[in-house]
């Protein structure tokens, strides 16, 4: 595995194997032991995926997260971190690669973890767009199940994959079910460093076949090479997830980018639930992918009742592969997990081939004076104007106190707002055209690159001033 740009841009199984083994020696001087809760908020991906590595190794139940709001119901034993940020813990540990150095022996045997198939080995937080973080507790079966879908789920060319990029980070789930699988198979995971530059050297230094993005990720990447004329990109396949894949930035990557790019459905709570090559449903937006064949996807109405195909309503999940609830007491426990089924908070509708198609977010639809429209219709006849990577829509009360609609875009270079409006005015209702365009530099992502869009009102502020 490796960093590209950072101080261990690759490194062996056998080095690995030492760090793993000097980390667990540490971590047992600093008093942690099976079954404790440690937080890890790690700049240093090679780092902190031995410190996860390591500290498994002892039955340690480790997290990693990018912000430090931790959910209270949470019994952290300590906070691990390479950086200066006040954490408020009752226990801090500071690290550095000073922990990957030692003798790499093994601890004894009796130190070393012995569990059942039922312990708890992994906490992902997760938030949707609420921005309230959630454990999600996995355990050995749970994982070992997860990572072992990705031989079948995704087609032939993953299994045939050697050398992985990894765009989400160890915080995210399928960063970490990404990160077992690759090492499971002797397979080697890059992650991000410092910068776009670095990654697109290893590409070619290391003949990289695959890459895992957020379609933010990638529409980065796609910049990149943009103003790059002269660089091809040798990508075999590109997994987009995390977020909705526009139908125009689906193309501008299969057009310069590489040609197979397969779109995820999943979640954090229940796993993959729906895969599918981006090519096979270009004509319908938004689409995701045909649900898996080992979980169930039934369309609701406000009533809980199951509707036909074609039929737009909550999307509800069945997956073999979650807890079925969040770790503690969080206040939508209930309404997120009710009789065996985990309800995202999708609206959308499944065809008569089970392709299952997202229109919206059941708490994001704006009504703008007794007009409703879910922001994400809106935001892929933004996203289809030539030079948009990214957009996002929100309400804003005027001063005579009337709900209008903004929009946040990106990059920030984009100017031609008389051509965008005309754009979105032939595609979209007069009501639904935004009022104003703001651009910036990006837009507010959490770690699976979902928007954040309780944030936006104060980006644009901010942006004006």
């Amino acid at each position: 595995m490796g960093a590209p740009g950072t101080s261990l841009p690759v490194v062996s199984y056998g080095r690995l194997e030492r760090f793993i083994h000097n980390v667990s020696r540490k971590a047992v001087g600093c008093g942690l032991s099976r079954g404790q809760i440690v937080a890890i908020f790690v700049m240093d991906p090679v780092l902190h995926a031995a410190l996860v590595l390591g500290l498994t190794r002892l039955g340690v139940i480790t997290l990693s997260g990018r912000n430090p709001r931790l959910p209270g119901e949470l019994r952290i034993a300590a906070l691990m971190t390479d950086t200066d940020f006040p954490y408020e813990a009752a226990k801090i540990v500071r690290v550095d690669q000073g922990w990957l150095a030692g003798d790499g022996n093994p601890l004894p045997d009796g130190r070393l973890y012995q569990g059942g198939d039922d312990d708890i080995c992994r906490i992902v937080l997760t938030s949707g767009t609420t921005g309230d973080a959630k454990a999600v507790a996995l355990t050995h079966r749970m994982m070992a199940a997860r990572v072992a879908r990705h031989d079948t789920v995704f087609g032939n060319l993953l299994p045939q994959c050697a050398r992985t990029y990894c765009d989400l980070g160890l915080a995210t789930s399928l960063g970490f079910q990404f990160l077992i699988y690759m090492l499971w198979r002797g397979g080697t995971i890059f992650f991000p460093g410092p910068g776009l530059e670095p990654a697109v050297q290893a590409f070619a230094a290391y003949g990289v076949q695959n890459m895992i993005s957020a379609p933010a990720g990638l529409a980065q990447l796609l910049q990149f090479y943009q103003v790059r004329k002269s660089l091809q990109c040798n990508l075999d396949m590109i997994l987009s997830a995390g977020s909705l894949l526009s139908n125009a930035l689906s193309f501008r990557v299969r057009a310069r980018l590489c040609p197979n790019v397969v779109s995820l459905y999943g979640s954090t709570e229940a796993s993959m639930i729906a895969v599918a090559p981006t090519h096979a449903f270009a004509h319908r937006a938004g689409a995701v992918g045909y649900v898996l064949p080992d979980v169930t996807v039934e369309i609701a109405d406000a009533a809980g009742e199951a509707q036909p195909p074609g039929a737009e309503g909550l999307v509800r999940i069945r997956s073999p592969y979650g807890p079925g609830q969040y770790l503690g007491s969080p206040s939508d426990q209930t309404t997120t997990f009710a009789d065996g089924w985990f309800c995202p908070g999708d609206i959308g509708r499944l065809t008569q081939d089970r392709l299952l198609v997202i229109t919206g977010r059941e708490k994001a639809v704006m009504n703008l004076g007794g007009d409703k429209v879910m922001p994400e219709m809106v935001e892929e006849v933004i996203g289809s104007f030539a030079g948009i990577d990214q957009a996002a829509v929100f309400s804003v009360t005027n001063e005579l106190g009337i709900d209008e609609m903004w929009s946040l875009i990106a990059p920030i270079s984009q100017r031609n707002e008389q051509a965008l409006r005309a754009h979105c005015q032939a595609r979209l209702p007069a009501a639904f055209v935004p009022v104003r365009f703001i651009a910036v530099q990006s837009l507010p992502l959490n770690a699976m690159g979902k928007l954040e869009r309780q944030r936006l009102p104060d980006i644009a502020k901010a942006s004006l001033h």
